[in-house]
């Protein structure tokens, strides 16, 4: 009895083709593009910067006070070139269209209710900021001149702000990247920021995406909002292709999305 109980047990366990194989932990980051609208609330969060990204700061922070026209904007001078100026969170700091609309998904984020996802500000004067980190106010654009004829979006490239953000997708383990930038010039070239990142990991395992809205124009940065409310309330693995995103959603009529390899 004992043998045929054995045989009937072993007859029921599923065969080696059948069973189902763990998936290997996946990690998505967002990037998002800063805010020209701030709200100084003196909120501090607990962030800390990103490693090595001070020093990036502290360079153009002279350049800036070296270009008179950016020095003596009412905001810097409040802000970032005053010793005691007031630390704000940064989720708190932006106040700009995509952060009304998509605020409650970054503090969903933030958190910890998205395990699986993080989220990285890409700022033309901090560089890379995290959600909770403390930031001065300021006005600063990428694609403001200072005075050396550099570009701030080029003082980014040459100074290879992507190392920093490649060191950090490498050392969280991230495996895929969605990029929800501005590519605009004058004002917002964000994306092209990062250039030299999306050619040295197209050689990874990492996986990269411009999400694009078609004929969005200037409320593409809006809609870009839309889209990451819908995708974490529809199914937050999306993020890490599991599946990958559908380019409508019901929640968004009207609008398509395309989602570009960088």
């Amino acid at each position: 009895m004992i043998r045929d109980l054995g045989a009937l047990y072993l007859k029921d366990q599923p065969s080696k083709s059948q069973l189902i194989q763990p998936r290997p932990f996946c990690h998505a980051l967002v990037l998002i593009p800063c805010s020209e609208q701030k709200n100084v609330a003196g909120v501090q969060g607990l962030g800390q910067p990103f490693m090595n990204i001070q020093n990036l700061r502290n360079r153009l922070l002279q350049i800036v006070q070296l270009t008179p026209n950016l020095a003596d904007r009412p905001e810097n001078l409040r802000g970032i070139l005053n010793p005691n100026a007031v630390l704000t969170r940064a989720i708190d700091l932006y106040k700009g269209r995509f952060y009304a609309k998509g605020g409650n998904s970054l503090r969903a984020i933030l958190s910890g209710s998205h395990p699986s996802t993080s989220v990285t500000i890409v700022s033309a004067f901090y560089g890379l900021v995290k959600l909770d980190e403390d930031l001065k106010e300021y006005d600063l654009k990428m694609g403001d001149t200072l005075h050396n004829g550099m570009k701030v979006y080029e003082f980014w490239q040459q100074n290879q702000l992507w190392q920093i953000l490649l060191n950090h997708i490498t050392q969280n383990s991230i495996t895929h990247v969605w990029s929800l930038l501005p590519d605009s010039l004058p004002d917002v070239p964000y994306h092209r920021v990062f250039n030299q990142l999306w050619r040295v990991l197209r050689n990874t395992q990492v996986q990269c995406f411009h999400v694009q809205v078609l004929g969005a124009g200037s409320g593409t940065g809006f809609k870009r909002a839309e889209w990451l409310n819908a995708v974490l309330n529809a199914n937050p693995q999306y993020l890490v292709g599991m599946p990958f995103p559908p380019v409508r959603f019901p929640a968004i009529p009207r609008c398509t999305f395309n989602y570009a390899r960088c």
